[in-house]
């Protein structure tokens, strides 16, 4: 009876310890590229490894992702603002992930004056939402990465590029390309999170994530990517 009981218990924690969830995201350089590597990869599966889940990565555009995600396809998206009308399709942890500075990045040729007087032609990346603060009149143009947008600003075929300025700097990092080429104007700042499904696993593995997240922190894991990864902006301030 005794061998029996150890025998249980070891197969109760193996099937612990074997739970696996998987999350999608955006190639994002240096952050969540598709090969697993990045600091948001490694952050995540350093908060979920902290609470006995195992994380596997897939790659996509940022739309398919959150499609995914709400089929239940997957179990969560990688960095995506909060909005009215994702909260209605998604669960959303109480921390965040990061934050995003996103403005637009265009040639140095390009005038710029303010948001309200740009004309031509704008990138977004497909399924990005900055309804907020670029005008309705605008023509935007959805495309699936940065590194189509920046190919697409060097030919002229947009003027303008919406996007995190972290991501473009590190996009233009990896494709070789000089960054004094281009210039940077940051409109607003607002918080990234992950997008998890609209169920109870989802708020399950929301709580999980706010739970993980302190003990890296407690541990010193995540100051330890954060220096890394080489992120100058961190959300390490949330837990001082």
């Amino acid at each position: 009876m005794k061998w029996f009981c150890t025998v249980l218990i070891l197969l109760i924690s193996s099937n612990i310890s074997a739970e696996t969830i998987t999350f999608c995201s955006l190639d994002r350089p240096g952050l969540s590229q598709k090969d697993g590597s990045g600091y948001y990869w490694d952050l995540l599966r350093a908060v979920y490894e902290a609470e006995g889940i195992k994380l596997n990565h897939m790659s996509g555009p940022f739309k398919r992702c959150l499609l995914e995600v709400e089929h239940k396809n997957v179990d969560g998206a990688v960095a995506a603002f909060k909005t009215p009308d994702r909260s209605r399709k998604f669960t959303y942890p109480s921390s965040r992930l990061n934050f995003s500075s996103y403005g637009l990045t265009y040639l140095k040729e390009t005038s710029f004056d303010k948001i309200e007087n740009v004309k031509g032609r704008i990138g977004i990346i497909r399924g990005y939402d900055f309804s907020k603060w670029l005008p309705s009149y605008l023509r935007l143009v959805e495309l699936n990465s940065n590194f189509q947008a920046i190919e697409m600003l060097k030919l002229k075929r947009i003027k303008y590029l919406a996007d995190d300025h972290q991501d473009v700097l590190r996009t233009l990092k990896k494709m070789g390309e000089r960054p004094d080429q281009f210039v940077f104007k940051i409109i607003q700042t607002k918080d990234l999170y992950i997008s998890l499904t609209k169920d109870a696993r989802g708020q399950y593995l929301a709580d999980k994530f706010d739970t993980g997240l302190k003990k890296v922190f407690k541990n010193g894991t995540l100051e330890r990517l954060i220096k890394e990864h080489g992120l100058v902006n961190s959300i390490l301030p949330d837990f001082k």
